[in-house]
């Protein structure tokens, strides 16, 4: 008798943050370099169309074809795609310029088909969402089905983030937890404050992750390389293979049992997010 391979479902998420400067594309970039470790099929998803700098991160500074010349027709999802440290990354580049003009060509049936390919051939999907309210923003909100915010131990970042969730609920995307990141003896708020504060205003809100202030950061950002490549051992690195960890080791997501429609789903939100329409 012979067993099919069972199928993965795909698993789509943002990374947002309130306002910028959390270090929410740092921990993207190193959140999927350590999924990759753990031996899952990851794709990063530059959703900064505006400002895009994932690519900065990853230490890839020559990406001459990316996502805007995927939905414009313009070239195959993988020209577009560039792998680095055992992950997929999909930029955007940066001809913020064109962000306006691509969005109003975009045809809802090669969206349709770019992002079938994409999940099509990835486990996780991270999409690395632009900080604040703008337009883009709730675009790649709406766009993924989990999201990750991010914020730092401060109450304005904290005010801002709330927002941020808010605003995923009524979208329709599931925050599994929070992230706090640059936590430490300089933070003006413990990490157990910042969950009550939460708690309060979300009725449930934990904290999966909190990545302390650590200089080996910028040291790797400087480098072009991930922190958690860069030194594996420094106490940031540690923190997010833990969170790597948390997001491959639940067991009660809210899932159906795997159909094609899984796919679909995805793809659907992701149409209507950035075309606006519906299939």
């Amino acid at each position: 008798m012979r067993v099919g391979k069972l199928r993965v479902k795909p698993r789509s998420m943002s990374v947002t943050s309130g306002k910028g400067g959390t270090g929410k594309t740092t921990i993207t970039a190193n959140l999927g370099v350590a999924l990759g470790a753990l031996d899952k099929k990851v794709t990063i998803l530059d959703g900064d169309i505006a400002m895009a700098n994932l690519n900065i991160v990853m230490g890839m500074t020559k990406c001459e074809i990316n996502f805007f010349d995927v939905l414009l027709g313009n070239a195959s999802v993988d020209q577009a795609m560039y792998t680095n440290y055992g992950i997929k990354v999909l930029p955007c580049g940066f001809r913020f310029e064109e962000v306006h003009e691509t969005l109003s060509k975009i045809k809802r049936e090669r969206v349709e088909e770019v992002v079938n390919e994409i999940l099509g051939q990835t486990e996780i999907l991270l999409i690395d969402a632009p900080a604040g309210m703008a337009e883009t923003t709730l675009i790649s909100i709406a766009a993924a089905r989990e999201m990750l915010p991010v914020c730092n131990p401060t109450y304005p970042s904290l005010v801002d983030v709330y927002k941020t969730i808010r605003v995923a609920n009524v979208l329709g995307s599931w925050t599994r937890g929070l992230i706090v990141n640059r936590t430490g003896k300089a933070a003006d708020l413990l990490v157990d404050e910042v969950e009550q504060f939460m708690n309060r205003a979300l009725g449930s809100m934990p904290v999966i992750a909190d990545i302390p202030e650590d200089p080996k950061v910028q040291e790797a950002e400087r480098e072009g390389v991930p922190v958690v490549v860069y030194d594996p051992e420094c106490e940031a690195s540690i923190a997010i293979n833990e969170l790597a960890k948390v997001i491959t080791g639940e067991t009660d997501l809210p899932y159906v049992p795997w159909e094609d429609r899984e796919i679909g789903e995805t793809a659907e939100r992701l149409i209507r997010a950035l075309t606006g329409r519906r299939v």
